[in-house]
């Protein structure tokens, strides 16, 4: 059995780098004898790769750099769905619809200078504009970034998932859309409408 099912998969860089730009908060994970490591961080993706920083006191620092291959899980926008919304609700169950990208690939540690420059990419692309920027605090940023770990992570292998209502008709469909708009939900309605059935 392949899992996701076909149906739900999509690698196509169009998609799988706009989930990636647009929500970069990841659950990146690795493992030690101990068993499985998680850390929530943002990451910033140039071309192959993702960017981000781990505080040194991390028991993941000590795989990278190594032949450790790791996992960023970008999640997109979801949301629980109604059975309420189908032809036949007596005879379906609810679902969640959601969209997501899984980068696997391995890491190296960037140098003192390049973790400067990662960082001032990394609050540029947050910060408001004419808001903060690193020169702010150019004294207190220094004394913390010799406990901060800076790396790059090669994107090997990138696996965009996205379940969103594709095995149902597009009245079904377009009622899931109505439904999450109601809700507020506009990100996975613009998710679902970008590829529903016309």
């Amino acid at each position: 059995m392949i899992y996701p099912p076909p149906h739900y998969s999509d690698d196509d860089s169009t998609y799988t780098n706009r989930i990636i730009d647009t929500y970069g908060f990841p659950l990146l994970t690795s493992s030690n004898v101990d068993g499985p490591l998680a850390t929530h961080l943002p990451m910033v993706r140039e071309g192959e790769y993702l960017y981000g920083h781990l505080a040194a006191s991390n028991p993941m620092c000590e795989f990278l750099g190594t032949s450790m291959i790791f996992l960023a899980a970008f999640h997109g926008p979801h949301d629980y769905i109604s059975a309420s919304l189908y032809d036949k609700p007596e005879a379906s169950v609810p679902t969640w619809d959601y969209t997501a990208v899984h980068v696997h690939g391995t890491t190296k540690l960037l140098t003192a200078e390049q973790s400067v420059e990662r960082m001032a990419e990394l609050t540029e692309k947050y910060e408001p504009q004419d808001a903060w920027a690193m020169e702010d605090a150019a004294s207190y940023a220094g004394r913390l970034f010799p406990h901060i770990l800076y790396f790059e992570m090669r994107m090997d292998r990138v696996r965009g998932i996205r379940k969103l209502s594709q095995n149902k008709n597009a009245a079904t469909q377009a009622r899931i859309i109505a439904e999450l708009r109601a809700k507020g939900n506009d990100d996975l309605a613009d998710e679902i409408d970008r590829i529903r059935k016309t």
